[in-house]
C-alpha cells in the first residue's frame, strides 16, 4: 500500500431510503448516477398506519431499506436526484428518504480525507422537525413496541430482522452457540412527539425487562417522500 492508498478517517452523511420491496436497486441506481459509490440494501417489513388494515392483519408490507454513505459535498446532489425522482407505477408515494449526520467514517482512499467538527459549515449541521427513533428488541416484540409507539403519535415504522452476537452466556447446541434473534424497529417521528413516543417505548413490557431491548434517537437533517412530484 502506497502513502496515497490508505484507510482514512472522515465524516459525511448517511442517506436512508425506505421503499417497497424490489425498489431498492432502483434507488441505488439513482444515487450512483448522482455520485454515490454504492449502497447497501437490507430487507424490512413496513407497518401501515391504517387501523382497519391493521385489524384485518393486511397492513404489513415488504420493504427495502437502502443505506448510502456519502461525503458532505456529494450529499446535496444525491438528495436532489432522489427528490426529483418520479414514480412511474402510478402510485403517488414510493417511500421515504432521510439524511443523517455521520461524524466519523473509516474508508479506503487514494487521496487526503480529513473532516473535523470545526471544518464543517453550519448548514451541514441543520436539523429538521423529524427524528429517527431506533429500537432493538428480541424477535417477536417489535410489533408490540410499534403498537405502543402508535398510541403516542407515531404513524408507522419499519421492522428488520437481525441477530445478536455470540457471548459466553449464549445457549449452545451441539457445541455451537445459538445467536439470539433480534428485530430492529425504525420510526420516523415528529420532533415534538419524540418524548411521548420514547416514553411509550420505555413503558412497553419488553423494554422494561432487563436485557429486553434498547432504544435511541438520531436527528434527521432532511427528509421527504420519495416519488412525489416536485412542486
Amino acid at each position: 500500500m502506497t502513502d496515497s492508498e490508505r484507510t482514512a478517517q472522515g465524516c459525511g452523511k448517511l442517506l436512508l431510503a425506505i421503499v417497497r420491496r424490489e425498489r431498492g436497486d432502483q434507488v441505488v441506481e439513482i444515487t450512483r448516477h448522482a455520485g454515490a459509490r454504492g449502497g447497501t440494501v437490507a430487507l424490512g417489513r413496513g407497518e401501515s398506519d391504517n387501523p382497519l388494515m391493521e385489524f384485518l392483519s393486511i397492513g404489513d408490507f415488504e420493504e427495502d431499506v437502502v443505506l448510502t454513505l456519502t461525503s458532505d459535498d456529494q450529499a446535496p446532489a444525491i438528495m436532489a436526484a432522489l427528490r426529483a425522482y418520479e414514480d412511474k407505477t402510478g402510485k403517488h408515494k414510493t417511500g421515504v428518504v432521510m439524511q443523517l449526520d455521520v461524524s466519523h467514517v473509516l474508508h479506503h482512499t487514494t487521496g487526503v480525507a480529513r473532516c473535523g467538527a470545526t471544518e464543517r459549515s453550519e448548514p451541514m449541521k441543520r436539523k429538521t422537525d423529524k427524528v429517527l427513533i431506533s429500537v432493538i428488541v428480541n424477535r417477536g416484540f417489535a410489533d408490540d413496541v410499534m403498537a405502543e409507539a402508535r398510541k403516542a403519535g407515531a404513524r408507522g415504522g419499519t421492522i428488520m430482522n437481525a441477530r445478536g452476537t455470540a457471548s459466553e452466556k449464549d445457549v449452545r447446541f451441539l457445541g455451537f452457540p445459538l445467536f439470539p434473534e433480534k428485530e430492529i424497529l425504525l420510526i420516523l417521528a415528529d420532533r415534538d412527539k419524540q418524548d411521548a413516543v420514547l416514553e411509550a417505548v420505555r413503558s412497553s413490557e419488553c423494554i422494561s425487562q432487563p436485557g429486553g431491548g434498547i432504544a435511541f434517537t438520531m436527528a434527521v437533517e432532511d427528509s421527504f417522500l420519495l416519488g412525489e412530484k416536485l412542486k
